[in-house]
């Protein structure tokens, strides 16, 4: 494969020798103050065009200090750049805090995409977030609201919360002539009230002339804040590109670098390559066979470098330590991993939960896959043990409703964990998504029926009662909430995300730890002492309850009277006034008693003394006695309707009247396990 590699550079080498030579435009147009226009058939400049012979190359840009994107870490997360290098350019540590409004320069990689070039980087949609909001105050102009809408498919009025974006920032590569007189980068200059291209030129140590030609402007034009300018940047020949430059005292200067002085004219290598191609393809082959000599020795190395960084022979210890472990969990390559979610393809994401990105993947053998692995920059030595946490927790369960650990893999900069994939989703999104919020309103009945939310309760309950009660060392998940509830084809639930559970010696009653969990979810018991029981896991899942009884989020700040929902519940529940609370479709296929028992379970969950909630067994018990006996009434129901149409032995049927009358007195009639009698 290294061979084959070779011999397509050869080629390619060998044809550039020979393309004629393309004229381009050399300069770009200054993109004026429209771009703050932000409706739908505002006509602003999406970036700079093509108009170069680079495809794509290293450039910069500029980005003012911002609370939270006040450090080098931050810039390069919310601008998709290396941390190392904005620290080096700008001359500080990669964790130091930027003081508000200071100018910071930014190396972003530039590419040609479609007719403009870009660089592009992912974002997270927030609470309160717009487009323009996006464009103009988050990335500082870096950007278009025309060119988010043109990138992504969310409507402008409908941006999805936890939902990802790819923003396309602006950049642009040197043009020929350019390149041609020592432009070796452009940097994108964001203005500010104040500036003027003298100033611009002065700061940054460059001639005026070279800023009018490379924006098209004249000395008479204007230039307005949040617009960008073109900064032609002329630098000495490095072998390195991102650290050509250092950013100090205000001005961006060129590192002293010694020149290149042993180049060869193009004229005279195109002349000398015949003659020297045989010689020059020897050694070329040589050099590839030798370098995947190299690179099987390094990459063996830095497998193992990793192994060992993430936790690998901790891992083994940890699992060798624990007793009742399940099947043992598959060593996955970083290749298979790869090839399993192409190359962890945008269009494979899933979700993510805890510290990790979860993506879609499909093994050689073709299951159907979900593949987790860490999106920090950093990964952090906390995260190191969450991961091999997560591992050992997993190994230890055996439960139909859990979610199952088919593997991981420890070659890859960030430790990777494989499970089975659930196909529904979450429960959160059944009874909180966009689409459950949409069928509300329109009067549509397709959310989860009363039947599936108590099974999903019980199943759960179950779950959470075998890791406390049945496990080999009891374990307490420590974040139970319906995002981390995930539903099978049949609608079953499987309780997932183990990454800050923890296994607890039988002798011990509880854990103290730094708090840990979801808003809305926590135990106010365990915030105020930090120690965690099997109590505070009770009290998560009876949120969990009330959510399935209610459809409504746990912290809501729509109105002031349900913002709390726990204390919304306990009040009407209080006040015998639950169907103001409850899910629409719950209330009309839910008994009235049904409900108020699965209430009263809750409100006990929910109680702030933890020594007077009960135990996960004992809701697990509750819930399936409740389940069970409404069983047994439709079973009864069904036996005895049969028997209604056949009662009258001489043919007679029994009119609808008296039928209607029949199965009334057969729904009221109280009963055991013995058949119904009349």
């Amino acid at each position: 494969m290294e061979l084959r590699s070779c011999y397509s550079l050869l080629f390619a080498f060998c044809l550039f020798l020979f393309l004629p030579y393309q004229p381009s435009n050399c300069q770009q147009i200054y993109l004026n103050n429209t771009q703050l226009q932000c409706d739908q058939n505002a006509s602003s400049t999406r970036g700079y065009v093509c108009n170069g012979p680079q495809k794509s190359c290293q450039s910069f840009t500029t980005f003012r200090s911002d609370p939270p994107y006040d450090s080098a870490v931050s810039i390069a997360y919310l601008l998709a750049s290396e941390a190392s290098s904005i620290a080096s350019i700008n001359n500080i540590s990669s964790n130091e805090k930027i003081p508000s409004g200071k100018l910071v320069i930014v190396p972003v990689s530039c590419s040609c995409s479609g007719s403009v070039y870009q660089h592009n980087a992912p974002y997270t949609i927030k609470l309160g977030d717009t487009y323009f909001n996006i464009a103009n105050n988050i990335y500082q102009g870096q950007t278009t609201c025309q060119a988010l809408i043109g990138q992504n498919y969310y409507e402008a009025t409908n941006l999805t919360v936890g939902s990802e974006l790819l923003i396309p920032l602006r950049c642009a590569c040197p043009s020929k002539d350019q390149a041609a007189n020592g432009v070796t980068s452009l940097l994108k200059y964001m203005v500010t009230w104040g500036d003027s291209i003298n100033s611009i030129a002065d700061h940054f140590g460059v001639e005026v002339r070279s800023i009018i030609n490379a924006n098209m402007l004249t000395l008479d034009d204007n230039i307005y804040p949040f617009t960008p300018v073109l900064v032609p940047l002329k630098g000495d020949s490095c072998t390195s590109t991102t650290n050509r430059f250092i950013f100090t005292d205000g001005r961006l200067k060129s590192l002293n670098c010694k020149p290149d002085t042993k180049k060869f004219p193009v004229k005279l290598v195109t002349l000398l390559g015949i003659g020297l191609g045989l010689g020059f393809l020897g050694v070329f082959l040589f050099g590839c066979q030798l370098y995947r000599i190299l690179k099987k020795r390094r990459y063996k190395k830095q497998k193992q470098k990793l192994f060992k960084q993430n936790g690998g022979y901790l891992l083994q210890q940890r699992l060798l330590s624990s007793c009742g472990s399940s099947e043992r969990a598959q060593i996955f390559t970083a290749e298979e991993l790869e090839r399993a979610t192409d190359n962890y393809n945008q269009s494979r994401f899933l979700g993510q939960g805890g510290f990790g990105t979860v993506y879609k993947g499909m093994l050689p053998d073709g299951r159907i896959v979900a593949v987790k692995r860490s999106k920090a920059i950093d990964y952090a030595e906390t995260q190191i043990e969450q991961f091999i946490n997560e591992v050992v927790i997993l190994s230890q369960i055996n439960h139909r409703n859990i979610v199952k650990l088919l593997g991981c893999c420890l070659e890859t900069e960030v430790p990777t964990l494989v499970y089975e994939f659930i196909s529904n989703g979450t429960l959160s999104h059944h009874i909180h998504g966009q689409q459950y919020q949409q069928e509300q309103e329109l009067g549509m009945s397709r959310s989860l029926s009363w039947d599936d939310r108590l099974r999903i309760a019980c199943e759960v309950a179950a779950a959470v009662a075998y890791m406390h009660s049945a496990a080999s060392i009891p374990i307490f998940h420590r974040d139970i909430k319906s995002s981390n509830i995930l539903l099978d084809d049949k609608y079953s639930a499987k309780v997932s995300d183990f990454g800050t559970s923890r296994a607890i010696p039988n002798d011990k009653t509880h854990l103290t730890t730094v708090v840990q969990g979801t808003f809305g979810y926590l135990d106010p018991e365990y915030f105020q002492s930090s120690q965690f029981t099997d109590k505070s896991d009770v009290y998560s899942f009876g949120v969990v309850l009330v959510e399935l009884v209610t459809s409504k989020k746990p912290i809501c700040f729509t109105t002031e009277e349900e913002r709390n929902l726990v204390a919304h519940f306990i009040a009407l529940a209080k006040e015998k006034k639950l169907v103001k609370i409850l899910d629409p479709r719950a209330a009309k296929e839910a008994k009235e008693e049904d409900i108020e028992a699965v209430a009263q379970i809750a409100m006990r969950c929910l109680r702030l003394n933890s020594k007077k909630r009960p135990t996960m067994i004992q809701v697990s018990a509750e819930l399936e006695e409740l389940r069970r006996s409404q069983k047994h009434l439709e079973i009864y129901k069904g036996e005895d309707r049969a028997y209604l149409q056949k009662i009258d032995q001489n043919g007679e049927e029994l009119k609808p009247g008296n039928l209607e009358i029949s199965l009334q007195v057969v729904s009221n009639c109280e009963f055991d396990q013995a058949p119904l009698r009349w």
